[in-house]
């Protein structure tokens, strides 16, 4: 099966729910939002000991950022219906296998972050940032390696 056919099925039917659009293929724009990635990823390392909340933020923007240049890529993109999670169930339908493991901290780390948005109190640490980021660089990489690989919708 070639990378496009793996997820097609789901990818329609995040397009069909609206959740997922169609827009031209960008991989220039792609590259850029890797790269502001990595900036995110060490930012997020910076903050680790005095902001762990914004530090999540930033490690969740990596982890967006990056799927959603996979998908630019192919010319598709997350609409404000399907948000944070389209963007993962869009990728993940069409990456897992072989990149499941390597994904399967996105949906963590964006709980993590909503906890420090939405609780009184993360319960994290810097540890908990500086064990995650190996994790959330990872996944920036694995988008990065198949920007160009996957042909436009």
């Amino acid at each position: 099966m070639n990378p496009w056919a793996q997820g097609r099925a789901t990818v329609d039917q995040l397009i069909a729910a609206g959740t997922v659009e169609r827009v031209p293929a960008d991989l220039e724009a792609a590259r850029a939002l890797v790269n502001k990635s990595r900036v995110h990823l060490q930012s997020a390392a910076l903050l680790a000991d005095a902001d762990v909340d914004l530090a999540y933020d930033a490690l969740h923007a990596a982890n967006r950022k990056a799927l959603t240049a996979v998908l630019l890529a192919q010319g598709l993109r997350p609409t404000r219906a399907g948000g944070h999670i389209a963007v993962y169930d869009a990728v993940r339908a069409q990456l897992d296998p072989p990149m499941g493991n390597t994904l399967a901290p996105y949906s963590r780390i964006r709980r993590a972050r909503n906890a420090g948005d939405y609780l009184d109190q993360l319960p994290a640490t810097g540890d908990d940032v500086r064990g995650d980021l190996p994790l959330c660089e990872a996944i920036v990489d694995a988008a990065d390696r198949v920007l160009g690989k996957m042909p436009p919708y």
